[in-house]
């Protein structure tokens, strides 16, 4: 397994390792990873082997987490960069189209077992990795005052509340119910959600009705909407907040 670190994460632990031996050479003799492999670790530009990050993480007293990093890829990811390349070269010769076609079939499966497998055995840290993926790519445009990026204005005007009110708060956090995941609005006090929403129809109240079904034995929860939505989150009722101005000093 190959591992590709947040940025600045790689470039850490080296320097955390050669706290005890400044020079590479030294480092390189001690660890037994070559010289050019720890320079390149720590210029980050290339992925880290599980091998050489449980020895540097043992020599420099260091522990990445699961959430300081971003990927993972096979033993064999050079031999699957290769495949592409050789792709590249069948196109130059008239067959691009039939081996692409297999290279696709190929590659999909792989990463569907490879999300498979990853999924099983951490399903946390798969989780988290998703999300983060998402979060790129979705506009989280607006600010709070305490500098968080948010989805909406709801979010961010129940963020600011609670911060003007004195409460701690965990925006988006991973939790798990009855088997599942999910990345609540709010967390407060890891005891109590709330949920925003300003979606106009019935089929929001359903999926938030299923979420409540699966984290309500571990949570209270609260869905804050706009008084004006009312009848499309009636069968919500008893956990429906109507504005900023009923939310409490938990």
């Amino acid at each position: 397994m190959y591992y590709k670190l947040k940025t600045g994460k790689l470039r850490e632990l080296v320097e955390k390792a050669r706290v005890k031996e400044s020079r590479f050479r030294n480092l390189a003799e001690l660890t037994g990873i070559p010289k050019s492999t720890l320079f390149n670790y720590y210029q980050e530009k290339r992925l880290i082997s599980e091998s050489n990050l449980k020895i540097l993480e043992r020599y420099s007293n260091f522990s990445v987490n699961d959430e300081e990093i971003e990927d993972r890829f096979p033993d064999n990811w050079k031999q699957i960069i290769g495949g592409k390349n050789c792709v590249k070269a069948k196109k130059k010769n008239g067959i691009f189209e039939k081996q692409i076609k297999e290279c696709q079939k190929a590659s999909s499966a792989f990463m569907k077992k490879h999300h498979k497998e990853w999924k099983e055995k951490n399903p946390e840290s798969y989780h988290i990795s998703q999300y983060e993926k998402f979060k790129k790519i979705a506009e989280y445009k607006f600010i709070t005052k305490k500098g968080e990026r948010v989805r909406n204005k709801l979010e961010l005007d129940t963020a600011d509340k609670l911060t003007e009110l004195g409460i701690e708060y965990e925006y988006e956090p991973l939790v798990k119910g009855n088997g599942k995941y999910f990345f609540p609005d709010f967390l407060i006090n890891k005891k109590i959600i709330i949920e925003c929403t300003m979606w106009q129809g019935y089929d929001k109240a359903v999926k938030l009705a299923q979420k409540i079904e699966k984290l309500r034995d571990r949570y209270r929860i609260y869905i804050l909407i706009p008084k004006a939505l009312n009848k499309y989150y009636q069968t919500l009722n008893n956990h429906l907040i109507f504005g900023l101005d009923e939310i409490k000093t938990w």
